[in-house]
């Protein structure tokens, strides 16, 4: 239990930190969606990992992203029974964050957490070929979001 902590710890100052390092347009994220998440066992964490040279698919991809969190899981966000944060894979800081997810570069992650254990769900394949179709994309992210959070 020890050990969990700890790394629940290291995992939110990752956030925070990886937070306030973001450029402005990565600065709305919600702080609190960041913190005090750590009662609940049970939640969906939404990763957008990026290298600091972005290009336009990776920057939809997180628009996108964005977007379809804050209007159709804005009350998850809100109780934290879904968390959702923008990482810069190349800062040390998201180190160990990026490695808990092997995210080198661009990617999308998701990690459905039950009673504290981690299911992590490799999203960037479908991320890259529909990040550029703005509705497709949040169609589907939308769907199989729900999905995740009905099972």
């Amino acid at each position: 239990m020890k050990h969990f902590f700890a790394i629940f710890f290291l995992f939110s100052s990752l956030l925070l930190a990886c937070q306030s390092a973001t450029n402005s347009s990565d600065t709305s994220e919600k702080t609190a969606s960041l913190q005090g998440h750590a009662s609940k066992k049970n939640r969906l964490e939404v990763f957008c990992f990026h290298g600091t040279r972005q290009c336009e698919t990776c920057k939809n991809m997180k628009s996108n992203t964005r977007l379809v969190l804050e209007k159709y899981f804005a009350p998850q966000l809100k109780d934290s029974s879904i968390v959702f944060a923008i990482v810069d894979v190349e800062h040390e800081k998201n180190e160990k964050l990026a490695e808990k997810f092997q995210a080198t570069g661009t990617a999308l992650m998701v990690n459905k957490v039950t009673n504290g254990k981690d299911s992590i769900l490799d999203w960037s394949d479908f991320a890259f070929e529909k990040a550029n179709e703005n509705e497709v994309y949040q169609t589907e992210l939308k769907t199989r979001l729900q999905a995740l959070l009905s099972k």
